[in-house]
């Protein structure tokens, strides 16, 4: 079994599953920051493309964020077949099937500049420069090149295309399937943005009031349009307003439990 936990910025995903494998022995895997679980056995890099996130940032250009995350989601697959030996119940924070087809086209929309100026320079010196070393290098694994204005600028026309090319595009690229059920953490803009900017460095290039209410209409429309097409994937909504993490963990084990138990189609 297979489940993907989703939802905007600030609703607990990466506390609830880390509280669900300490207590419930399941495996996890954190899409983007995969280094969250210490026996992912792509820890290290993943801790340097956390840093590269963060550098992105700052620099703030939407290209050289979407590279990071297409890199971060490139580690996926070892990663869910890592934490399933065993048979083991996997859940994860973010899905590369799911979690692209919301953030790319708002991404697509937001992109600002197409040149990058001095950008690209600055992003690679503001990162420590061993971690630097490692993204260049798995970089250039994942697209032939060190370019990584181009391969932000791919990714985002990634998210011009139609849901189903879309969903075409990052099958292909990050070689996974969908998961077997997908729980929506639900929660309001602004408690999200309270505990986002609660946050140590406070939010990231995507964690405006703005592009969070965007990101939350959009996880309806994808969750929509997948339950539509992808009949054999079960959705759940899962309010957490006001709820403590131990709740929410809760909510979650009981979703996955009756998932676990209903007839799965072919």
């Amino acid at each position: 079994m297979r489940v993907a936990l989703v939802g905007i910025d600030g609703t607990g995903k990466t506390t609830v599953l880390r509280r669900l494998r300490e207590r419930d022995g399941v495996g996890v895997v954190h899409a983007v920051r995969g280094h969250e679980n210490p026996d992912n056995p792509g820890a290290g890099l993943s801790a340097a493309l956390t840093g590269a996130s963060l550098a992105a940032d700052e620099v703030g250009r939407v290209q050289l964020k979407v590279c990071v995350l297409y890199l971060q989601l490139c580690l996926f697959g070892p990663a869910e077949e890592h934490a399933g030996a065993g048979g083991r119940t996997v859940l994860t924070d973010r899905h590369p099937l799911v979690d692209p087809l919301v953030y790319l086209p708002l991404f697509a929309r937001a992109r600002r500049e197409a040149e990058p100026g001095t950008d690209v320079d600055a992003w690679w010196r503001k990162q420590d420069p061993g971690a630097a070393r490692a993204v260049r290098d798995w970089l250039r694994t994942r697209t032939g090149d060190a370019d990584a204005w181009a391969a932000g600028t791919e990714v985002l026309r990634w998210g011009t295309l139609p849901p189903d090319a879309l969903s075409k595009t990052l099958a292909r690229h990050f070689g996974v399937s969908l998961p077997d059920g997908v729980l929506l953490l639900d929660l309001p803009v602004s408690e999200a943005l309270r505990r986002t900017g609660e946050r140590p460095r406070g939010g990231e290039l995507h964690e405006t009031g703005a592009f969070l209410a965007a990101t939350r209409e959009r996880y309806d429309t994808v969750l929509e349009h997948l339950s539509r097409t992808r009949p054999h994937l079960a959705v759940r909504r899962l309010p957490c307003s006001g709820l403590s993490v131990d709740e929410v963990a809760a909510e979650v084990r009981d979703a996955v439990t009756a998932l676990s138990t209903q007839p799965m189609s072919p």
